[in-house]
């Protein structure tokens, strides 16, 4: 998917802070705290329609999880009246290859962009590749689903066409940066550093 001008950006990890190194001792370790199945979630965003200002706009959030990997695809909707559409490109596409991991007893999530629309990332002397860059989140697993930076994901169910595409992305797309498929190729911006998320057990 290509990126299109003049969009809000959106910018990944808005709700953790960067923290300290890790201790060379502190590892993480795949985990699998959640069942194989998919998962859906409402993550609220600001309204994008200024025409519908009694609208409700989400980020509608699909996991689908396979034996500690995970696909998390974001879709923007908006909900009026108590009806639900679909935007065609308000608030932004964007997926993300991800894992299940557990440290000192704890569970977290680490994420990787690696497809969008209609979506922005910073750009400056100082920015590194888009789709290179991981974000660890703290996982909450209770007896309803499952939290994932303010966003609870219960067990769901979607249109069998999207969820083959979603478990094809999930077999062909590597966790690991490759350097194939850059968000743009005229960039040619370096990969991010490792970040420094993982010591979230604070």
């Amino acid at each position: 998917m290509n990126p299109i001008p003049n969009i809000s950006i959106l910018f990944l990890g808005l709700a953790l802070p960067a923290l300290a190194q890790a201790p060379p001792t502190a590892k993480l370790a795949a985990a699998a705290p959640v069942a194989d199945g998919v998962y859906v979630g409402l993550e609220p965003m600001q309204s994008e329609n200024p025409h519908e200002p009694d609208a409700l706009w989400y980020h509608e959030n699909t996991v689908v999880a396979r034996g500690g990997e995970l696909i998390l695809d974001e879709n923007p909707v908006s909900i009026r009246e108590g009806r639900k559409t679909y935007s065609a490109s308000d608030g932004g596409f964007i997926t993300y290859r991800g894992r299940f991991l557990t440290k000192t007893g704890r569970v977290y999530v680490s994420l990787r962009p690696f497809a969008s629309d209609y979506v922005f990332f910073p750009i400056g002397p100082k920015s590194c590749e888009a789709y290179s860059r991981v974000d660890i989140y703290p996982v909450k697993v209770t007896d309803k689903g499952f939290w994932i930076n303010g966003v609870l994901y219960t067990a769901n169910t979607v249109e069998a066409k999207h969820l083959k595409y979603l478990e094809d992305e999930l077999k062909s797309e590597p966790f690991e940066y490759d350097g194939k498929h850059p968000y743009n190729r005229k960039w040619r911006l370096p990969a991010c550093k490792p970040n420094d998320l993982s010591v979230l057990d604070d």
